[in-house]
């Protein structure tokens, strides 16, 4: 599990290069990348569906996108998205496209809606973390 997590923080490195994160910010954002996967394995070890892994993961991912933010003064989607690329539903994708390119319909299907729940489990995540935080924000500026 340890060299899992090592790559997807290296992944998560990687792909935040590519984005050009500056570098100040690339090693919080490896490190969001390695806990996410992190998360998503000891759930799954433990018997839980992917999707809930992914759940479970993308909350973590999201909430520590907005502290990185916070402590960096830059956006949170430079610590979201590139965190969050370890844990695209690829694999999945890829068997969903096949089976249906080769005519297994009902193989077809069972990736098809594996895949859609794993990515929908990810938006959902980001988007409740995301909300939640304007909302408190939008709470304290009013305060002031």
């Amino acid at each position: 599990m340890f060299k899992n997590v090592l790559f997807s923080s290296v992944a998560a490195i990687s792909y935040g290069i590519i984005f050009n994160v500056q570098k100040r910010n690339l090693l919080l954002a490896g490190i969001n990348g390695g806990l996410g996967y992190l998360l998503y394995a000891v759930t799954a070890a433990n018997g839980f569906e992917s999707h809930v892994g992914m759940f479970i993961a993308s909350l973590a991912i999201s909430i520590f996108a907005e502290v990185f933010a916070r402590l960096r003064k830059a956006p949170a989607s430079i610590f979201l998205a590139v965190a969050l690329i370890p844990l695209v539903p690829g694999g999945t994708m890829f068997q969903f496209a096949l089976n249906l390119l080769e005519g297994n319909n009902d193989l077809a299907l069972v990736y098809g809606i594996k895949t859609t729940l794993e990515a929908g489990a990810l938006a959902i995540g980001i988007i409740i973390v995301s909300s939640f935080t304007k909302a408190v924000t939008r709470i304290i500026q009013r305060k002031k």
